[in-house]
């Protein structure tokens, strides 16, 4: 990975409007008909993590996957990859991802599979320098044999897969050089994109298909993005995809900088959406931050992980996938190896207690109110915002301030008090929220409390 213009790339190593509700409704369809859909879907059934593939090739996969469930996952993002199930042309060898499958549905966990990575029965071998270095390889499927090629695998696992009601990502970065070797080119992405897509939706109409997981998310620096330019003037992609996907990674910055972005991508790109097209939700397939020697600290990255999940909420993206559950190495002067929320050893980062104690805590609720918001302009201030299950009988507030400003002050929330005891990031009592009888007063910090409440009377 590399920062450009103030935010992100990725590099070579890396694997990679309308209402909340309604949203999440379409975004996370239960496994199972018996799951009835709620007007409000619930936090939990838009929490992610990612699960690297080359984790299936060690012996305790199962026991690293069951880390998913125990974190409070409901989904989980991983490659689906093109050559390891397609070695002989028009061949398909699916056992390792079957019993991956299978051990998926054991957890009721939900697939987020990536379509991905070039295979070197349908690409063209290059020689060049990506991402600064010599490479050799195999390039994306761009000739249109190789893309119907592409498209045919993608369909046969849209259909062996479909009981388990997967999300499909077509292809991961595909806006870097790592990603789609040896220099992207958005006009052959959206062609393929589009070919699956509408491939895959001819055999299993009701499919869930995302893309572009772009690395390259428009910013205030650089607000123009060939991909996303690219995708947008594409209307029969556009009207087949059911959501944009984006990575947000902030690399060091406070969560509540995604915001900004977000102005810029609705500004640029959403304001001019197709007429005719009807407009599509953003989910964020990559967000983390690594806490290798030049990065950011275990304490800070556990600190930052439920204000990205909740920003998300506030943004209207229903669903987050955290990059990623496990450190893919143990080189800590290599960001790439320490983004996991359990360390390379095995243990747990205090990052893994906060993804679960959000999971527990406003899992089963539903965001209905933002009561106050940061200033997305400079991304500071106090943020409380209100979460209740369906008929509002159990209610809690999120609560936190950001790091540039000043001592905490005491905010006073009109119209609830407390029912019970506040909770912090990591799962403890948070003694430090005050209890005021009827006047419902809370202390921002800059880690997130979860305040149970009912109406005050």
């Amino acid at each position: 990975m590399r920062r450009t213009e103030g935010l992100l790339t990725t590099g070579f190593a890396r694997r990679k409007c309308i209402s909340i509700a309604a949203v999440a409704c379409a975004l996370l369809a239960p496994l199972s008909a018996i799951q009835a859909q709620s007007s409000a879907p619930t936090v939990g059934r838009g929490l992610s993590v990612q699960f690297t593939d080359n984790y299936l090739h060690l012996p305790n996969w199962r026991e690293r996957l069951n880390l998913a469930h125990t974190v409070g996952a409901a989904i989980v993002r991983i490659d689906l990859n093109w050559p390891w199930i397609e070695k002989q042309p028009g061949v398909y060898d699916w056992s390792l991802y079957d019993a991956y499958a299978a051990e998926l549905e054991k957890l009721r966990l939900r697939p987020l599979f990536i379509l991905n990575r070039p295979n070197p029965l349908h690409g063209a071998p290059y020689d060049a320098l990506v991402d600064g270095a010599r490479h050799q390889g195999v390039q994306p499927p761009s000739t249109p044999a190789q893309i119907v090629a592409f498209a045919r695998w993608a369909t046969a696992a849209a259909e062996r897969y479909r009981h388990l009601d997967p999300i499909w990502e077509i292809w991961n970065e595909p806006d870097q050089d790592g990603f789609w070797p040896p220099k992207p080119h958005p006009g052959i992405y959206v062609t393929l994109a589009r070919a699956t897509c509408v491939a895959i939706k001819r055999h299993v109409p009701n499919a869930f298909v995302i893309g572009p997981a772009a690395a390259q998310m428009p910013t205030v620096w650089s607000p123009k993005k060939p991909l996303m330019q690219a995708l947008l003037s594409d209307q029969e992609l556009l009207t087949c995809l059911n959501a944009l996907s984006l990575h947000t990674h902030r690399f060091g910055q406070t969560p509540e900088t995604v915001s900004r972005d977000y102005a810029v991508f609705r500004n640029n790109y959403l304001a001019a959406w197709p007429a005719g097209v009807a407009r599509k939700p953003i989910v964020d397939s990559e967000w983390g931050d690594s806490v290798y020697r030049s990065g950011i600290s275990e304490d800070t990255q556990a600190l930052w992980l439920p204000r990205m999940f909740l920003i998300n909420l506030m943004e209207q993206v229903s669903l987050t996938n955290w990059y990623c559950l496990m450190d893919t190495g143990d080189n800590d002067n290599e960001m790439e190896d320490r983004f996991g929320l359990v360390r390379s050893d095995g243990t747990m980062r205090p990052s893994f207690l906060a993804y679960q104690t959000l999971s527990r805590e406003i899992g089963g609720l539903s965001l209905r109110e933002t009561i106050k918001h940061f200033d997305p302009a400079t991304a500071r201030g106090v943020t409380i915002l209100r979460f209740c299950d369906q008929a509002e009988q159990q209610c809690k507030l999120a609560v936190w301030t950001t790091e540039a400003d000043a001592a905490p002050q005491k905010v006073t929330v009109s119209g609830w008090r407390r029912s019970g005891p506040a909770i912090d990031y990591l799962g403890r009592q948070d003694v430090s929220q005050p209890n005021t009888g009827d006047v419902l007063e809370v202390l921002p910090k800059t880690s997130v409390s979860y305040i149970p409440v009912t109406v005050a009377r």
